[in-house]
């Protein structure tokens, strides 16, 4: 293909997926360990890119090359757990918990569709996560309380 600035992005994308996949069907139940793209990529790139980027700016590709299916499937889980709890803390009585709750939604759905094509998971973002988190389980956790309550009055 014939790289320019315009399809730069995506030209330098297409052969570290494809790298990510031929991992994921080398070593598809565990993959090649976490944090492995980089030590591996050599093994599984394309004739024409042999510039790893770290990872492959596919977070799910990314997570299979690396923890294989079993590492994916653990990770989809816990996704869909967090959505579950999120979906359920928006029951909270607080009308401002509430709309933070479905803004949490908003934010996992953003983060879920962005990691499509980047890996998000760097620069301190762990903690805006934690800090996610830790509102998801008080407002899940009040919301329930609340209703046991309601339930037991």
């Amino acid at each position: 293909a014939n790289i320019t600035s315009e399809t730069y992005a995506l030209s330098e994308r297409l052969p570290n997926w494809q790298a990510a996949v031929n991992m994921a069907t080398a070593n598809h139940w565990l993959g090649v360990g976490l944090g492995n793209n980089d030590a591996t990529y050599e093994q599984f790139r394309l004739i024409a890119w042999r510039f790893p980027l770290g990872h492959a700016h596919n977070f799910y590709l990314n997570l299979l090359a690396e923890t294989g299916v079993i590492g994916l499937a653990a990770f989809a889980t816990t996704w869909v757990l967090i959505g579950f709890y999120t979906w359920r803390a928006r029951a909270h009585p607080d009308p401002q918990a509430h709309i933070l709750a479905a803004g949490l939604l908003g934010a996992w759905g953003y983060l879920a569709v962005h990691s499509l094509t980047d890996n998000l998971l760097v620069n301190n973002l762990f903690l805006h996560i934690g800090t996610m988190l830790g509102l998801v389980a008080l407002f899940y956790t009040q919301a329930r309380q609340r209703k046991r309550t309601l339930r037991d009055a």
